[in-house]
């Protein structure tokens, strides 16, 4: 069996090498001539799948460790008869831990405050863990998700014609070009005139979600939180240069994830019958404990302590602002970022946090020890 796949997904060899021949190859550069003869391709966001790169080919399987799929054709795929398999949720507890952090960077930096309205656009996977965190900081959340109102009887879903006066929008959606609710450039230059002064938008989803001549025309009076940008890696450097908290497309990265959705590939293809499953060990969840002591904390601070959106920022304009590698900076900082844990897998402890905060803090899902 012959194996293709991005060299940049983690324990890749853990657990794809013993079934034949595994080549490695930067996600950007994978081609048609490289699977031409393979049984297996896995790849990440970033290697566009399609009729031009396999319809000389022999695939049994493509896997996706990733939650999104728009870089994949999975129509062409199903009339090929060649198996899919994506990673689906694999990501969503560290994309909603880095809402959380990106709330805490914006209140150090008095832009945001704690009774804050804040609107939630696309409720699925991720949208509902950060719903979660949301409500367990207390603030006033607004759910727009059409597709889940179609389906639940029960889901109050706002249009997004709506959307205004708010204090925070945070975007959690699939890149859509068709259907009933495409979402390709859907926050275009109507609905970000329509926000308030000082409302901030929050992009955690895919760059293109976002009509970029837009938002520099008619966005300017709102601020700007971006993991996510359109034409990665080549980003423009404009939008960089005005975005308040930008890091490089990592807002799902965590220590654990990374493992989650290698596995979740892997029994996909054993039950798909691609491959016969061995006995491998899996990955275990790594924990981090975080110590603080001394002086009084608010749970910004432990949140902070986990992942600082103001440290990678000053990082990302450092080095992608003066850079002239094509979008090779952006890619080595993604590929790079492999130190965050998750809420869930972190403990705290110290003589430095009160009742109110310790509850925050379990809410999150953060492990409290004396």
């Amino acid at each position: 069996m012959k194996i293709v796949a991005d060299a940049h997904i983690p324990y890749i060899n853990d657990y794809f090498a013993s079934y034949g021949e595994l080549v490695l190859k930067n996600g950007r550069d994978i081609h048609a001539e490289d699977v031409k003869d393979a049984d297996i391709l896995l790849v990440r966001s970033i290697t566009r799948v399609d009729q031009s790169m396999l319809r000389s080919s022999s695939l049994k399987l493509v896997g996706s460790v990733t939650a999104g799929a728009d870089h994949v054709d999975a129509a062409w795929l199903a009339e090929n008869n060649i198996a899919y398999a994506v990673a689906s949720g694999f990501n969503a507890p560290p994309v909603a831990d880095y809402v959380v952090s990106i709330i805490a960077a914006l209140q150090a930096k008095k832009v945001l405050g704690q009774k804050a309205k804040i609107a939630l656009i696309g409720v699925g996977h991720v949208g509902r863990l950060v719903q979660s965190h949301l409500l367990a900081l207390g603030f006033e959340v607004l759910l727009c998700d059409p597709l889940r109102a179609q389906q639940e009887t029960d889901f109050i879903s706002i249009p997004l014609q709506e959307i205004e006066g708010v204090d925070l929008i945070s975007l959690h959606v699939p890149l859509t070009r068709s259907g009933a609710h495409p979402t390709y450039h859907f926050i275009d230059k109507t609905f970000l005139a329509r926000q308030k002064s000082g409302c901030v938008l929050l992009n955690a989803s895919r760059g293109a979600v976002i009509n970029h001549e837009d938002l520099l025309s008619h966005g300017e009076h709102l601020h700007w939180c971006f993991d996510v940008w359109e034409n990665e890696p080549n980003i423009n450097k404009t939008i960089l240069d005005k975005t308040l908290l930008a890091t490089p497309h990592i807002a799902g990265y965590s220590v654990q994830s990374k493992i989650r959705g290698i596995d979740s590939i892997y029994r996909a293809a054993c039950e798909l019958g691609i491959i016969t499953p061995k006995a491998i060990t899996p990955k275990s969840m790594p924990t981090q404990r975080l110590e603080f002591s001394l002086q009084p904390h608010h749970w910004q601070d432990i949140v902070l302590g986990v992942f600082n959106p103001l440290v990678m920022t000053a990082m990302m304009r450092y080095q992608l602002l003066n850079e002239d590698g094509g979008g090779r900076v952006f890619d080595e900082m993604r590929n790079q970022f492999n130190y965050r844990h998750e809420f869930a897998f972190t403990e705290v402890s110290g003589n430095s946090l009160d009742e109110q905060v310790i509850i925050i803090l379990r809410k999150l899902g953060v492990q409290i020890h004396p």
